[in-house]
């Protein structure tokens, strides 16, 4: 059975599904996405109008019982009302005389054509007071209902909604339905006359506000007893108020519940649906888009189809006949697009294919060459660091005892250093055995304790299945000279270097720590971004290049696959880890007898 592979398919049937798949869904995709944004952005921008028709209403509404309510604080302290309120009147023409004067200071002369004020009285427990402009003996009101709700009430500021059906047969009292706003006037007098103040609010100013907004639903206005407002047709303030429940919240698109007065009044507002259909009506640009989507890629992609799969056939075609050792130029207007430039780089190949394999092959053994010889450059630069820096460290070991000491009994250790110098200065054996190169650090230690005497402590552990692994000459004591040099001869303490090499199936494993000085964390980090960023030109730029040479021949010795990791705290030592893999470290039985 073969294996399914989009290779297998034609052109054609790959430029088709490319069509439904990345062209065709993802429009259909996207064009739902954006009419189902388009009807929720229209539904949510009606909410928001919806929002803002309520936030109105409820702005003049309170704006009206709020002022009415001001309105009353202003009567609440007229002292000029209060003294008129509670004076005995001896006869009728001090009662006018005192009553004209009232009215030029107080504001029971409002203007009601305002527009929020409907009618002002004001009731005192006088009975000198004539009824009539304004003002009323007390017992006069008694009996109403609104009077009785205020006492009951106990509020001083009481907002009181009722129906008055004695309007609906007087003209010029105002509509039946009622919205006032009642207070006790005892600002001046706590326990004295009882003086009541009851302004009614313009009932049909107020329902203006609410017939003035204009929107495709139903608007009501309730509190807990009565729907005091709607903007339905028959919407009157003659008519009696309809129970608050005949309104049901559950079929409310949106509602409001404000604070007004002493009440708590709703706002709800039952909206119509908008069918989706409708709403692509006044959107026709959305269909223009969507059918512009889907046509004009379809054409786009079957000229562009045609254009690709023609052409590549013709190719293929071409392909064959080199396949067949007929080298012939396709003769065709290519275009200038990628398959044109292929066409014309086919007919490159073919006219010159003879030629290119044999430039490929040439070129491709000179940069082996240049390669080979970049790489001998950069270790014969590494290797002519090694020399002075590590044979000079030790000339400068001796020379220092002897200074001090001035005796001959350097002459054994000089013997040695010859013996160093002799091995060290022989770089026809770039990379040696592990056990070589512990004779090179037992013979470097030996000439350190010459110097320091006891102070130095060195102890090594070499697995024996390491002892004929392969290593950079000089490599390992590198590190250890190092240890001598930097770590533990500008300390006072007794120094301690261990040596460590394990192996397993994989990698050689070299262990170097000791116990000196160490390094603070900015000089480590330098360090570390040197040896990760190691190049045989930093070897010219640094005064420190033991670590750094020694690193980089172990990175040219391992083709770039050496491990390597250095830690150190200043006064607790330093710890150098590096790991070689075995593949490179591997001794034969024929490099062992030769170098014997």
């Amino acid at each position: 059975m073969k294996k399914f592979s989009l290779n297998n398919f034609k052109i054609r049937t790959k430029l088709l599904l490319i069509y439904c798949f990345c062209v065709l869904i993802p429009i259909i995709f996207t064009d739902a996405i954006i009419l189902y944004t388009v009807n929720s952005n229209y539904k949510e921008n009606r909410k928001k109008d919806l929002t803002y028709v309520m936030e109105r209403v409820k702005s003049n509404l309170t704006d009206t019982v709020e002022s009415c309510i001001l309105f009353t604080y202003n009567l609440y302290s007229d002292e000029k009302l209060n003294d008129f309120l509670s004076k005995q009147y001896q006869n009728n023409l001090d009662y006018y005389e005192d009553y004209t004067d009232m009215l030029r200071y107080n504001g029971l002369s409002y203007n009601y054509n305002y527009g929020r004020l409907y009618k002002i009285i004001t009731y005192a427990d006088n009975d000198t007071l004539i009824n009539g402009g304004s003002i009323a003996r007390l017992e006069t009101a008694e009996d109403t209902d609104w009077y009785k709700a205020y006492v009951e009430s106990g509020q001083d500021i009481f907002l009181y909604t009722y129906y008055d059906s004695d309007k609906k047969y007087i003209p010029g009292t105002g509509t039946s339905r009622t919205i006032s706003v009642i207070r006790k006037l005892d600002y001046f007098d706590k326990r004295g006359m009882t003086k009541i103040l009851k302004v009614d609010l313009d009932y049909t100013n107020m329902l203006k506000d609410v017939l003035n907004e204009k929107i495709d639903g139903e608007i009501y206005i309730r509190n807990d007893e009565v729907v005091l407002f709607s903007n339905l047709p028959s919407a009157s303030g003659m008519r009696k108020y309809e129970p608050a429940d005949s309104v049901l919240l559950e079929d409310s698109t949106m509602s409001m519940t404000f604070p007004i007065g002493s009440q708590e009044w709703e706002i709800i507002i039952k909206a119509k649906e908008i069918p989706f259909w409708l709403v692509l009506f006044e959107n026709q640009w959305l269909i223009t888009i969507v059918l512009f989507n889907i046509f004009l890629p379809t054409i786009l992609i079957y000229f562009v189809g045609k254009s690709i799969s023609q052409r590549l056939m013709l190719i293929d075609s071409y392909m064959v006949k080199v396949e067949k050792e007929q080298f012939e130029l396709i003769d065709i207007s290519e275009g200038e697009d990628e398959i044109g430039k292929l066409i014309k780089r086919f007919n490159l190949m073919v006219s010159r294919i003879k030629e290119l394999i044999e430039v490929v092959f040439k070129g491709q053994a000179e940069k082996q060459a240049l390669e080979l010889a970049k790489k001998n450059a950069e270790l014969k630069a590494v290797q002519s660091q090694v020399n002075p820096h590590f044979l000079f460290n030790t000339l400068e070991s001796i020379r220092m005892r002897s200074l001090i000491k001035n005796e001959n009994e350097t002459a054994n250790i000089i013997g040695e250093l010859a013996v160093l110098f002799r091995k060290s200065m022989t770089w026809g054996d770039d990379y040696i055995t592990v056990e070589k190169e512990l004779g090179f650090i037992d013979n470097y230690i030996h000439i350190q304790r010459y110097r320091f005497g006891d102070k130095i402590k060195y102890y090594h552990y070499v697995m024996d299945e390491c002892k004929k692994c392969l290593v950079p000459k000089l490599s390992i004591s590198t590190f250890i000279e190092n240890a001598c040099i930097h770590g533990i001869e500008t300390t006072e303490k007794e120094g301690v270097i261990s040596l460590t090499i394990t192996k397993d199936n994989e990698y050689l494993l070299v262990e170097i720590s000791d116990n000196g000085k160490g390094m603070d964390e900015s000089k480590l980090n330098e360090l570390r971004r040197m040896i990760s960023n190691a190049d045989s030109k930093m070897l010219y730029e640094t005064k420190s290049t033991g670590v750094l040479n020694a690193y980089l021949r172990l990175m040219m010795y391992s083709d770039g696959n050496v491990k390597f990791d250095i830690d150190s705290k200043p006064e607790g030592g330093t710890d150098i880890v590096f790991r070689l893999p075995l593949v490179y470290g591997k001794i034969n039985d024929k490099e062992e007898t030769s170098d014997d």
